[in-house]
């Protein structure tokens, strides 16, 4: 990077109505909440922009920031952000021509930074400048470097035959940046970002065991409450309701609550429907809740648990609840500074194999309508002695034991590096038994440790035993 030029912007929020979240990738380097912004990072021999305008009025309260730390004296980069003036992109609709109209009171948006001074103070970024201002000042910035890193890679987007694949904002913004630098080598950002994300500080710890603990505590009330003839809809309403008490502002991700033949389904394809969580319990069947995912500022939180809808696991739901818990415990006793995760996952696998199951992930053998999910696969991990299967590069497509956790619920599965003090993932054996309509899986958040490993979400029971007991209660 010593002769390189970084620009990473930030979200792209125009028609946005839903809950948005700032790009992870922005929000981990500058802790800028406000849409529309952009970071470049330069070689500090890059001429020195002026200095940022006097400060309008200010906003009522200021807008939420990771603590920053300024850059030390003779750092050899220099810092600059790009923001949109305060009234710039306000307002219901875009492009809003109306400028009185758009600077009224009740259409500002008084948590926005502006490109002024009192933004260069809250983020401790010196360089604030017009986000207008990108192409001119970039092309002073770039004049002595030879490359310029970029967002350049994104998940590929459907395109009907016979049409471009269609760009995100991150991807038209490269294209355009390389159209105008044709003599300087585009190099990708992204997989560097996001390895540094890898590892947590203290604040980010704090944050992911406060999530982690809000979202146990609340499968603890979900499961003293749940009972036979209750609406998936209506347990994940109860930990929502929790979150919000115990001060969790929003989820991490969609719910994943399925009971009986509905837990059977992969997320992914009962989220094609516009209700996918609305079934009844009926008495008898498991309830597979992934939705431990109460957020706490800005970080994630997952985990899982399976709960037997009667209060009681059938003979045939507690034997394979049982070997699924065995094979967790088994991969969370692996956890600690140096192991490589396949190892981690090798001791999950080898559970299954002790207990006879690796026959039955066999499609030939058993036929796809009977096949069972088991995860991680022996067969894959064990008898081929398999390593990690290739991943895309932002860690989607494989699912095998666990993930990192952090800005987002699945912040990466880059396995490559071994694990490291700082490291939050989860565990999260999983298994599925179409002819007896049993999908288990048990999931907590994991942070490594100096000296080994702590469990972020104890405070939800995982013991068969103890699930019963709770649910027992009044």
């Amino acid at each position: 990077f010593a002769e390189a030029v970084i620009v990473v912007p930030g979200r792209y929020l125009v028609g946005e109505y839903e809950l948005p979240r700032q790009d992870p990738n922005f929000w981990y380097l500058t802790g800028v909440e406000s849409p529309y912004a952009l970071l470049v990072i330069a070689p500090s021999s890059s001429p020195p922009s002026s200095p940022p305008s006097s400060p309008p009025s200010s906003p009522p309260s200021s807008p939420p920031l990771r603590p920053q730390s300024r850059p030390p004296l003779g750092s050899p980069y220099r810092t600059l952000l790009f923001l949109p003036d305060s009234f710039q992109f306000a307002g219901a609709q875009f492009p809003m021509a109306d400028s009185g109209f758009r600077r009224a009171m009740w259409n500002r948006a008084p948590w926005r930074l502006a490109p002024d001074a009192r933004a260069a103070r809250l983020t401790g970024i010196a360089e604030v400048h017009p986000i207008d201002s990108l192409i001119p000042r970039l092309a002073e910035i770039a004049a002595g470097a030879t490359s310029i890193y970029l967002p350049l890679q994104g998940d590929s987007l459907y395109a009907l035959p016979g049409l471009a694949r269609p760009l995100k904002m991150e991807q038209q913004l490269a294209r355009a940046i390389a159209a105008r630098f044709p003599r300087h080598t585009m190099m990708d950002v992204t997989p560097a970002i996001r390895r540094m994300r890898l590892v947590k500080d203290a604040h980010e710890i704090v944050a992911l065991r406060r999530a982690a603990d809000i979202s146990a505590r609340s499968m603890r009330t979900l499961m003293r409450s749940v009972k036979p003839g209750m609406n998936d809809r209506e347990a994940a309403g109860i930990l929502e309701r929790e979150w919000k008490r115990l001060g969790s502002p929003r989820a991490a991700f969609a719910p994943i609550v399925g009971s009986g033949p509905h837990s059977m389904t992969f997320f992914t394809v009962m989220g094609e429907r516009y209700n996918a969580v609305d079934r009844e319990m009926r008495p008898g069947e498991l309830l597979f809740v992934d939705y431990g995912a109460a957020e706490f500022m800005t970080y994630a939180s997952d985990l899982c648990r399976t709960i037997p809808v009667s209060g009681r696991f059938t003979p045939v739901q507690r034997k394979y609840y049982d070997i699924v818990l065995e094979a967790q415990d088994s991969a969370i006793a692996r956890v600690k500074p140096g192991v490589m995760m396949l190892d981690v996952i090798k001791a999950a696998a080898q559970v299954y194999r002790r207990h006879g199951l690796e026959p039955y992930e066999d499609v030939n053998r058993m036929g796809a309508d009977k096949v069972w999910g088991i995860m991680p696969s022996p067969t894959h991990y064990l008898a081929r002695d398999g390593g990690i299967t290739r991943y895309s590069r932002y860690g989607a497509g494989v699912r095998d034991i666990g993930h990192h956790i952090g800005l987002e619920a699945t912040d990466s599965r880059d396995w490559s590096v071994p694990l490291a003090p700082g490291m939050v993932i989860t565990v999260e054996p999983k298994l599925y038994i179409p002819e007896h309509q049993i999908a288990i899986m048990i999931e907590d958040m994991i942070l490594v440790t100096a000296s080994g490993h702590e469990n972020l979400s104890t405070a939800a029971p995982k013991r068969a035993a103890e699930i019963e007991a709770l649910m027992r209660k009044p």
